[in-house]
């Protein structure tokens, strides 16, 4: 019965429109049929007049209408850059050891999450998710880098930038001192941590430059 109910306003209001439609159809055919009946070139006069006058405005309100939309989108890709570059700046400074205290740190994601929610597309939100519980498991590994990777991919496309060519995990050259070595240790185990590339790392640099 409730349901019953709740669809009443709905049907109410198409019907409103419908009769409403209806209405001015009846009047415009009759208003037509006494111009035709009185001056048949006048009728058509009256008629070019109106498509004219229909077209122009509405050929000024779909511009006025794509003009504040793409405003609008320029907005929020401003905003969305700004709040991009704020956390990419404080990552980098983690990575340089030039970032604050751990204490500072979750300060500082704590507040810019709280943007990220209010201006973050989905494809960001959901890559930052995913890149974050990785991280919280503790010991990161190559699949901690890739989904950094996917992240920042998310943050580019969401402000309109392609990586369409950038291969997988391209990214990592920005933040590991020796990118390509990464790759290629990653693609023999998927597994690798961290730790065990700094080890691999050491072994292959350093005994080279001895």
């Amino acid at each position: 019965m409730n349901k019953l109910r709740s669809l009443w306003p709905p049907v109410f209001a198409l019907a409103v429109v419908g009769i409403a439609g209806w209405t001015l159809y009846k009047l415009a055919q009759a208003v037509w049929l006494e111009l035709v009946g009185v001056n048949p070139q006048l009728a058509v006069a009256v008629v070019a007049a109106g498509t004219t006058l229909i077209a122009s405005t509405a050929t000024v309100m779909l511009g006025r209408y794509y003009e504040r939309r793409k405003e609008i989108e320029a907005h929020f890709r401003a905003e969305k850059i700004k709040i991009y570059d704020e956390f990419l700046a404080q990552l980098f400074k983690l990575f340089e050891s030039e970032g604050d205290s751990p204490a500072d740190m979750v300060k500082f994601l704590r507040e810019w999450q709280r943007k990220l929610i209010l201006w973050g597309g989905s494809n960001v939100l959901g890559a930052y998710f995913k890149w974050m519980s990785r991280l919280k498991q503790g010991n990161p590994d190559a699949e901690t880098v890739f989904l950094m990777d996917e992240f920042f991919r998310a943050l580019r496309a969401d402000i309109g930038q392609s990586s369409s060519g950038l291969p997988k995990g391209t990214f990592a050259h920005l933040i590991l001192r020796h990118g390509d070595f990464f790759l290629e240790q990653a693609a023999r185990n998927p597994r690798l941590t961290l730790e065990e590339l700094g080890q691999l790392e050491k072994a292959a640099f350093v005994e080279n430059k001895g």
